[in-house]
């Protein structure tokens, strides 16, 4: 049995005596020593690691395994043997240099990763709206073939007209004022509640996204608002990077820089808002009118700590922000 080890000057082959057998060294560029570090981490396969494999057919790769300890207690003296660095001084500035790039490939693939999301929640508010859009106009369309109908839900309500088509096929139908409709007529607004029916689908598919991704890339935020409420107030902030650099106050007032505007610029406004989008959250929008700023105040202290853990440590305080959380707004709902 073979351990690879992996170090930011290359990587170490030690049995199951800790004895080093086989190195693999990394050219000595901290970018290039950085995004080897990287591409290990993601599980793609070097040529380095490739050779590695194939001469020992049982070699380790989890880290950390038996030897990462034995080099972790060695591992100055390690790097000086194997010639990578002269001695403790370049060994020094050669860590921090790596260190650097590493964090700026971790910040820069949760960036790109950010934007994804901010894409994403802009298409839902994008598709929410055009949805509103059709549904009203399905709605007066067919209502001038049958005013009477009774489905209150515009997803059922184009799932309906998209399948049976004329109000002679629903189930409840007796007798209509509306107008009749000649076939090419039932064709088209069959096509379109079909058309419309599809958006409905792709909504779900993109609120599930949301669902699958937020969690993974900001665990803290998503655990006080949720999917979708945390890509919203994402993109409202413009960034993660921007929304961990705001102070709490700015949290609690994401979409609500018109009103804000206009109790600084009119003076006939006497009171300032209180919350933005956060009043969707269902702890401020059901708490009681006099208890609702100081609820938004809660929330929006603990939001300011999420943001900075997802986007500088990348630490899962979830349990413990939420506990804290829903201890404090216990208090406050009591009084």
């Amino acid at each position: 049995m073979h351990y690879l080890v992996l170090s930011f000057a290359g990587m170490f082959v030690f049995d199951k005596e800790n004895k080093l057998v086989d190195i693999r060294l990394f050219e000595k560029d901290p970018m290039k020593i950085a995004k080897a570090m990287a591409e290990f981490d993601a599980g793609k396969e070097s040529e380095q690691l490739r050779e590695l494999k194939k001469k020992y057919k049982n070699l380790v790769l989890e880290q950390p395994n038996q030897a990462s300890e034995f080099m972790k207690d060695n591992f100055r003296q390690i790097i000086i043997d194997s010639k990578f660095v002269k001695n403790d001084a370049e060994l020094n500035r050669l860590i921090g240099a790596v260190s650097m790039e590493r964090s700026k490939i971790k910040i820069s693939k949760l960036e790109k990763h950010d934007k994804v999301i901010i894409q994403a929640v802009s298409a839902l508010n994008d598709l929410e709206r055009i949805l509103n859009t059709m549904s009203e106009r399905l709605r007066e369309w067919y209502g001038l073939h049958y005013p009477e109908v009774d489905v209150k839900d515009h997803e059922k309500f184009a799932e309906k007209v998209a399948t049976l088509g004329r109000r002679e096929n629903f189930e409840d139908f007796k007798k209509s004022m509306g107008t009749d409709l000649k076939d090419e007529d039932v064709v088209i607004i069959k096509d379109y509640a079909k058309s419309l029916k599809e958006l409905y689908v792709l909504e779900k598919n993109l609120e599930k996204y949301l669902e699958n991704v937020v969690p993974d890339e900001m665990p803290n935020l998503n655990a006080l608002l949720g999917a979708t409420l945390t890509a919203r107030v994402l993109l409202l902030a413009g960034s993660l990077e921007k929304l961990a650099k705001m102070p709490s106050s700015s949290i609690q007032l994401l979409g609500a820089e018109k009103s804000l505007f206009r109790f600084l610029k009119d003076k006939k406004v006497k009171n300032p808002p209180k919350f933005g989008i956060l009043f969707t959250h269902p702890d401020i929008s059901n708490a009681k009118r006099e208890l609702q700023g100081k609820v938004a105040r809660l929330l929006s202290s603990k939001l300011t700590l999420a943001a900075r853990a997802d986007f500088y440590s990348k630490t899962d305080m979830a349990e413990k922000l939420s506990s804290d959380y829903k201890k404090k707004l216990e208090k406050i709902l009591k009084n």
